[in-house]
């Protein structure tokens, strides 16, 4: 059976099946009902005691339901998406439903959401934020849920900066495999973690229209950090692209110099060449019947040799050390 916690004003008690429908009749009660299956007895519930539209349980207890905040007539909506795990290149999500009524709140969690489940071990922390109405309730769920978006913010950003320190010291492509795979990473978190500022935004509006308004700081501190979080994902996305760029330069950089160098030796081995095919004919050529012809021949190519170097270094062909130097630092 369907357990559910209210609270009376006095004390906070463990109510079941027809005393929920009880409690709720008196406006000064405050109700939390925590649920983590679908059944025909929570349907019945939904449906005839808490007056829930039909799409609104469907959408609580969907995974496929998108991040979303709507009201209605007597009760407004939330659907929260909270982060499970991080894989390789995807991040894996689990979705957290909330109604809140007029002296209600429901709350749709699966098994392994860790704050509900926390929170359902301690009856005080309940009945202390029941006691401040529904309002503290689902502020307490979102600040908890953002905290995590937070923390797992810090944690990137530090790995980053460790693949920042590997990047400088080495470029190549699992370096450069691991950037766009914290990319993809990145992106999604990001996204996630506007769809929760625009939540956050939303509930701000949510404290002004229940019991009174000082939950409107609360609201408006928890806006502040899902707003930190965004910026930081926004940040540490513009420091990948800072990475690729000067992957992409270094790479350039070092195919510049490698075909300069090629460039250099084809202009030194074309007269070389020349030479060397002119007297490989078989035919009679000048000075080859003379006894020094391959000391003068040769003499005359290593000529050629150290003026082509002199006019690749003129001309720039031939890089300057500095520039060695620069790509040495990146490689």
């Amino acid at each position: 059976m369907v357990t559910a916690f209210a609270y009376s004003g006095k004390s906070l008690k463990k109510i079941k099946g027809e005393e929920i429908k009880e409690y709720l009749k008196k406006k000064q009660n405050s109700v939390w009902l925590p649920l983590t299956e679908p059944s025909n007895e929570v349907f019945v519930l939904l449906k005839d005691v808490f007056k829930i539209h039909p799409t609104t349980i469907e959408d609580m207890f969907s995974e496929q339901t998108r991040v979303k905040y709507e009201e209605f007539e007597d009760y407004k909506v939330v659907i929260f998406n909270g982060i499970k795990e991080i894989k390789k290149s995807s991040v894996e999500i689990y979705n957290i439903s909330w109604v809140i009524g007029e002296n209600f709140i429901i709350t749709v969690h699966s098994e392994k959401e860790e704050t509900i489940k926390e929170l359902l071990k301690n009856e005080r922390k309940i009945e202390s934020l029941l006691a401040r109405g529904e309002g503290s309730l689902a502020h307490y769920l979102l600040d908890k849920e953002v905290d995590k978006y937070l923390q797992i913010k810090l944690e990137a950003n530090e790995e980053l900066k460790k693949l920042e320190k590997e990047f400088l010291s080495s470029q190549n492509r699992e370096i450069l495999t691991r950037i766009y795979s914290k990319e993809l990473i990145y992106l999604e978190l990001r996204q996630l973690s506007e769809a929760v500022t625009d939540i956050c935004s939303s509930l701000i509006k949510l404290s002004g229209d229940s019991q009174s308004d000082l939950l409107r700081p609360y609201f408006m501190d928890v806006y502040d950090h899902a707003i930190k979080t965004t910026q930081g994902y926004e940040s540490m996305l513009k420091r990948i692209d800072g990475m690729t760029n000067m992957y992409a330069t270094i790479a350039n950089m070092k195919t510049n110099e490698a075909m300069r160098s090629l460039t250099v030796i084809t202009a030194i081995m074309m007269p070389l060449t020349v030479i060397t095919g002119f007297y490989g004919m078989n035919i009679k050529l000048p000075i080859q019947e003379h006894p020094f012809a391959s000391a003068a021949v040769s003499g005359g190519m290593f000529f050629i040799i150290v003026l082509m170097m002199i006019i690749s270094k003129k001309m720039g062909w031939i890089s300057p050390k500095k520039n060695k130097d620069i790509l040495d630092k990146f490689s």
